[in-house]
């Protein structure tokens, strides 16, 4: 439930800011931050996750928010899905995608494309306030090295 009314940007509705915490809660238990290396949540990947699942379907972020709540109380009663800790919201992201209903598994994954689009693909790596691109974090972290250019014998003079 909804305990503020929806701000419209762009004659779009914008998600509910308890909706996008829930989809930040969730990418920082799909990637979670290891050792030095930050996760999506340090690298604020739920902003694209939500960018992308509002674009895909708006209001879909207020409905898996809604959906990742349902499923909390099943992993601890009385608990939201942001009051979780990382292991019962990967049980609750798990039992999402166990069921036998197809669109439950496709907000799923959406959660893990975007999450991981959004985590390894250049959008980590854009500093929107200076318009430049940096190689992401995370690509040093895979030993990715970013595009090429092709290989040398195939490239026109």
């Amino acid at each position: 439930m909804l305990t503020q009314p929806r701000r419209v940007c762009l004659n779009r509705a914008v998600p509910d800011p308890a909706s996008i915490e829930a989809v930040r809660a969730a990418v920082e238990a799909i990637v979670p931050a290891r050792g030095d290396r930050p996760g999506g949540a340090e690298l604020h990947v739920h902003v694209h996750v939500v960018d992308a699942l509002d674009r895909f379907l708006p209001g879909f972020v207020d409905l898996t928010a809604m959906l990742l709540g349902a499923y909390a109380v099943d992993v601890r009663p009385g608990a939201s899905f942001t009051e979780l800790t990382a292991e019962e919201r990967t049980e609750v992201l798990r039992a999402m995608s166990l069921e036998d209903n197809p669109d439950m598994r496709d907000i799923v994954d959406g959660l893990l494309v975007f999450t991981y689009g959004g985590m390894y693909s250049e959008w980590s790596g854009y500093e929107r306030e200076a318009g430049a691109l940096r190689p992401p974090r995370a690509w040093e972290a895979v030993g990715f090295h970013g595009p090429s250019e092709g290989h040398p014998d195939y490239r026109e003079s």
